[in-house]
């Protein structure tokens, strides 16, 4: 069925309730829309949801906006640009975020006060005089106390120790329209500690229920409870349990976090320490190697990445958020990391490979930076579309970059003198001096001076996106890129 247009005297009608200061304002955002030949008709409750083509339910709007609106209500519309505006910055939006949007500044994160009375807990709300009796439930398997509660938001904060997640745009907007209609059908995961209620589950619905103008949150709290405990919960829960995967940057920097506390514990054990001790501390605690390792592995990449003068940071994808970027922390991961960190454990007392550690970090943060240098810097243009950033794409495509990072490892390896393989995998463990970096930079630039970056025929970028190392490294080779050819040898 097709709506009927409002008649000419209604549509007068119309315009005139909504004129202001002489301008007709656009009923979406309130702005004045200079010529009257822009002016359009939208139903305020739209008409597919039973909304009435009358003057009630009509309202002016933008052409911009009206091509934008599509079967949304203007009240969702409005909303859709509200949240658009929010999101519309660099740095990334957490549940905090939101709550000071919708909540306000300092009016959220209040204190909850509380008695436990075996298994009833007593909550006491600063505006009620009442307090209110709970009943408290135990975990079979792990022993925390914990109790289900429709809480007012204003006693809910984030987080930041669980749940390091940025809130995704495309997630909330989703969970918004659906609980403008639907209920909540599990509760947000919270732990009560110090009197503070912190949100570590459920976060994108939370948020959701917030944006919708909901008071109040159906929880589940646990009280008190071993962080570490719930951080490896977390952790199995988005990554070999997964339903949604953590960011490589947020798993990365939880099982750095669970290294720091390991350490700490391992450290006051006795016996001389190191890298392979402390994988058998752990596996004796009941880990598995593989979780043991990757808290070593995630705790170097950490303090490259979060290293101050680390200027290919501005280029990872989950550091900046203001452009598309050519670089994530799982590329790196594949290609550099892999190529120049020693894979742990080390077997060697602490003091030693934690002074062969800093080489490796100061070593491969010099690396990114020539990289950044070289390749991205005053060259990076996604807006543009310059032939340097052309080129930075091709360098950076995800076959090429596997290709070029192995390449680039033989290419130092030579530049160092290291012909034995057993020194060649501690590659970067290992003082360099300045006049090495030199050389290095200089290989550097040739490998990206080839003629393969710039060629104009279409298929170098379909052979260089192809995800696949060999076969961008028989390309090269057909092209002439070789270890050889970096090297100075060869045309």
């Amino acid at each position: 069925m097709i709506h009927r247009e409002p008649t000419e005297e209604e549509k007068k009608i119309i315009l005139k309730q909504h004129t202001r200061d002489g301008k007709i304002r656009c009923y979406v955002n309130d702005h004045p829309i200079e010529d009257e030949k822009d002016v359009e008709f939208h139903h305020i409750k739209p008409f597919s949801g039973g909304g009435k083509t009358d003057i009630a339910n009509l309202a002016p709007v933008c052409k911009e906006h009206h091509r934008r609106i599509g079967t949304l209500s203007i009240t969702e519309f409005r909303t859709r640009l509200e949240m658009e505006e929010f999101f519309n910055a660099p740095e990334p939006k957490r549940l905090d975020d939101i709550l000071e949007r919708k909540v306000g500044k300092g009016k959220f994160g209040k204190p909850l006060f509380y008695e436990i009375f075996e298994d009833r807990i007593k909550i006491f709300f600063e505006d009620k005089t009442e307090p209110i009796v709970l009943p408290l439930y135990t975990c079979p398997s792990t022993g925390y106390k914990y109790f289900y509660i429709t809480l007012p938001v204003k006693y809910i904060q984030n987080d930041s120790d669980l749940q390091s997640r940025p809130i995704e745009m495309r997630r909330l907007w989703e969970l918004y329209k659906h609980l403008l209609t639907h209920t909540q059908l599990s509760p947000a995961i919270c732990r009560l500690t110090d009197n503070k209620v912190l949100l570590f589950d459920g976060q994108h619905k939370s948020a959701a229920q917030i944006w919708c103008g909901r008071k109040e949150i159906e929880c589940k709290v646990y009280i008190d409870p071993d962080v570490r405990v719930l951080k490896e919960t977390n952790l199995a829960a988005h990554d070999k349990l997964r339903q949604m995967q953590f960011f490589t940057s947020v798993l990365i920097s939880k099982w750095a976090d669970l290294f720091k506390e390991e350490w700490s514990e391992y450290l006051e054990t006795r016996g001389i320490k190191s890298e392979k001790g402390f994988v058998e501390f752990l596996m004796h605690k009941g880990k598995k190697k593989s979780e043991a390792l990757n808290m070593i592995r995630s705790n170097i990449y950490d303090t490259i990445l979060d290293d101050s003068e680390n200027k290919i940071v501005e280029y990872i994808a989950e550091r900046n958020r203001s452009r598309k970027n050519p670089l994530t922390i799982h590329t790196l991961k594949q290609t550099i990391f892999k190529h120049f960190i020693t894979d742990p454990p080390l077997d060697m007392d602490i003091e030693k490979s934690d002074e062969l550690r800093e080489f490796e970090r100061k070593n491969v943060a010099k690396l990114l930076n020539i990289l950044t240098e070289e390749t991205l810097e005053n060259k990076w243009a996604p807006k543009e579309g310059t032939k340097e950033h052309k080129i930075a794409e091709r360098i950076y495509a995800a076959g090429a970059l596997k290709a070029w990072s192995r390449m680039l490892r033989d290419v130092i390896a030579a530049v160092l003198k290291l012909f034995d393989e057993d020194e060649r995998e501690k590659i970067f463990l290992r003082r360099i001096h300045e006049e090495d970096w030199e050389l290095i930079r200089g290989r550097v630039r040739r490998l990206f001076e080839h003629k393969i970056w710039a060629d104009p025929f279409p298929e170098i970028d379909s052979n260089l996106r192809v995800n696949n190392e060999k076969h961008v490294k028989e390309f090269f080779e057909q092209r002439g890129l070789k270890v050889e050819w970096i090297l100075g040898g060869g045309q």
